[in-house]
This record gives C-alpha cells, structure tokens and sequence, in this order.
C-alpha cells in the first residue's frame, strides 16, 4: 500500500497539478471499490465542481468538491493514483477518473487504479466523513505537533499486544504500514514479536525516536526520487522486501515470520528475540 512517505509525496504533487481544477466529466470502471453515500445520482454529480483542497489524512487522501462533497480514498494494498492525458486508454483495474480543467488551462485525468479491487472510495458529505470506517478514528499523525515522546510513552502503556500490530495501529498513530513498521523496528533493534509491556522505558524511547527517524528520512527520499504519483520507491529499504538478503548492519541472513495477519522482515542478530519462540532464528546458519 502507499504508507505516510508516499502520500505525502502524492498529495504535494496532486496539490501542484490540480488543486482547484474543475471536473469536467467523471467515469466508473470497477464499481467494487465506490461507497456512494449521497442519493445523487453518480458519478454524474461529480460534474461542474471545484477540487478546493487535497489533504492527507493518515492512510486516506480526502479531496473537498465544491459545493459540499468530498471523496476519501484507502489506497489499501495496490491501489494507487495517476495523473495522464484524457485520451490514454483506460486501463481495466480503473476505479474512477476525472478529467478536469486545471487553472493553467489544461486538462489532465486523475485516475484511481486498483489490481486488486480491495481499495475504497467514499463519496460523502463532509459532514460524513467522520463515518468513514478507519478515517474517523484515526490515532495521532506522525507528522502532527501531538506526535510527542510523552504522548508516545503513553499510548505504549496501554497496550498489551505484540509491538508490530501496535505499530500498525491505525486508531492508535496514523498511520504506519507493513513496509515502514519493518523499517522502524530494525532502527530501534527491537523483535516484532516483542510484548509492548516488556519494553523497558528505554527500549519505548529508542522506539520512538526510530518512528520519527525513519518517518522523516523516507519522506526526504521518497520527495528527492521525485517520481510520478503511481511509482511506490521501496528500493531505499533497509528490511522490507529483503528477507533472504544479508543484513545491511552485520550480514546475518533476513528472516520473515509471521505476525498477526502479515509478513515482517528481520534480522535475528540485530533483533533478538526476547522469549522462546516457535523458531530460533538466532541459531540457524546465517
């Protein structure tokens, strides 16, 4: 899925291209991704409004439509934007395209494209949004002044799971995916399989400070690659994607294991395991 990195490069490079651009005329392709909540007729009443503002909210992009709509959009796992000329050729995973008229006097199609179809789009009033599964309660953003180390410190205290899915938390911090959950416990050397109790308090703060490390050095990469608004860059990664690779800190084979429902990427050496588990990746050859 685009995580916090990506859409924060999505949402400067769609705010360049279209902020308050007018739709001239709207499509549906696959319908499975739309949640319509408004009774007028779609997506014919997409037609004549005015994109007034473009904003990231954790894992959504929220587009305001004026008068009075708005589209929330969850990437979920491949989903992705697009910007191209209107004549290119609809592609068949298409989920919904505007063609709009842009205030330099171009027109261009914003496309949202999804393989999987496990993406949504939510057409509602702004006064809906707060309805929107996840989007309404949404954790502290990382990129907010409320993301503190006290803020931080407490929310690990309340938690009892594994430090992975308290990472991945949506409701708890808005909001870090598979990728960067990966990223940061290797920067913080810390098991995904760890009990968030048995974190000492140095080991919380380590992890925080790995959270707004990783956080900000992938926005500066993502920002400087500078690619279009459909490429997700992961090849900066130090874990993700690599397991079977050697450590890039001490060349001790990357393992993967199972937490929760997904895949995290290790390294057992930098990241030891703090009770017996299942398999001891520490005493298999490296």
């Amino acid at each position: 899925m685009p995580e916090l990195p990506d859409l924060v490069h999505v949402e400067r490079k769609l705010r360049e291209a279209v902020l308050g651009a007018e739709i001239a005329s709207a499509r549906v392709g696959d319908p499975t991704v739309l949640r319509v909540m408004i009774p007028e007729p779609f997506p014919g009443t997409l037609t004549g409004r005015r994109i007034s503002s473009i904003d990231r909210r954790g894992h959504f992009m929220v587009f305001t439509l004026e008068p009075s709509l708005a589209l929330a959009v969850n990437c979920m796992l491949v989903g992705r934007f697009a910007l191209v000329p209107p004549a290119d050729k609809l592609p068949k995973s298409l989920g919904l395209a505007l063609t709009l008229d842009t205030p330099a006097g171009s027109q261009v199609d914003l496309r949202y494209v999804d393989d999987r179809r496990m993406g949504k789009i939510y057409v509602a009033t702004p006064e809906q949004l707060k309805g929107v599964p996840q989007l309404g309660t949404l954790g502290v953003d990382l990129l907010s002044p409320a993301f503190t180390l006290e803020n931080f410190r407490a929310l690990a205290k309340k938690r009892r799971d594994q430090v992975r899915p308290f990472l991945m938390d949506k409701s708890a911090m808005a909001s870090i995916g598979n990728a960067y959950a990966d990223e940061i416990l290797f920067a913080a050397r810390l098991h995904p399989k760890t009990f968030v109790r048995k974190l000492t308090p140095e080991d919380v703060d380590r992890l925080y400070a790995a959270v707004v490390s990783v956080t900000k050095n992938a926005i500066e990469e993502v920002a400087a690659r500078d690619e279009p608004i459909n490429v997700k860059v992961r090849d900066f990664l130090s874990v993700r994607g690599r397991a079977g690779e050697s450590c890039p800190s001490c060349g001790t084979t990357l393992r993967e294991v199972r937490v929760g429902d997904s895949d995290a990427v290790f390294c057992p050496r930098c990241q030891p395991a703090t009770r017996t588990l299942f398999v001891d990746w520490s005493k298999l050859p490296s």
